[in-house]
């Protein structure tokens, strides 16, 4: 684990904001695929979120919504939690840090999981942004929103996910960012590491970035 931008000065951490999909939970690489299939979606390039939201009619769009509701809801059923989960939680916990999620799936498999594999008293979360609060990520706007909630300054929050668009919205907002890699996000390190401020690959990493930052 090391610090690779060099952007910012670690100053003391508040608050936390984790991704859902591939950071709490372990990556379900089926699942975007099977989205673009539900809704007839083959260019790689397009949003999927911002495709259906382009879409002529609304017949269309909530056919659209439908059918990657199906998919999300198969893949609630088979999530499996990240190795260091619990561990990190309870941490955050018992220090007294700020733990909010933005995700852009729905709140139902986010209630489900945070229910399912976070053990009472250590699952709390002050903010839970879904993909209802617009614009999503991979803009600055729902981590901005946390922060002034929360009233905490954005340098002294950290956003913890797996894909471009956590780091893009991180990146932009002013956040400390930090990159749980996988097998199929190395592409992120290669050719985007300056988004990324600490790359991890365990949650429970987190416990010594948090430990560092205090004793400066």
């Amino acid at each position: 684990m090391s610090r690779v931008s060099g952007i910012k000065h670690l100053r003391n951490i508040k608050a936390l904001v984790f991704d859902m999909d591939g950071t709490l939970c372990l990556p379900q690489p089926w699942m975007f695929p099977a989205m673009r299939k539900a809704i007839g979606l083959d260019d790689k390039s397009i949003d999927i979120l911002k495709f259906i939201d382009d879409m002529p009619t609304e017949v269309q769009r909530n056919k659209a919504k439908e059918g990657i509701h199906m998919v999300e809801e198969q893949a609630m059923n088979e999530m499996e939690e990240q190795p260091g989960l619990v561990e990190l939680m309870r941490y955050l916990t018992i220090n007294d840090y700020s733990k909010s999620i933005c995700t852009r799936n729905v709140i139902t498999p986010v209630n489900y999981f945070v229910s399912k594999f976070i053990p009472t008293g250590y699952n709390l979360f002050d903010y839970i942004v879904t993909r209802d609060f617009r614009p999503t990520k991979p803009f600055p706007d729902p981590l901005l929103y946390i922060s002034k909630q929360l009233n905490v300054d954005v340098s002294q929050m950290m956003m913890v996910g797996d894909s471009m668009d956590d780091m893009r919205s991180g990146r932009s907002a002013g956040c400390i960012t930090v990159l749980l890699k996988n097998h199929v996000n190395g592409h992120i390190m290669t050719d985007h590491k300056d988004l990324v401020d600490y790359p991890i690959d365990n949650l429970s990493e987190i416990i010594n970035i948090l430990e560092d930052s205090n004793k400066k």
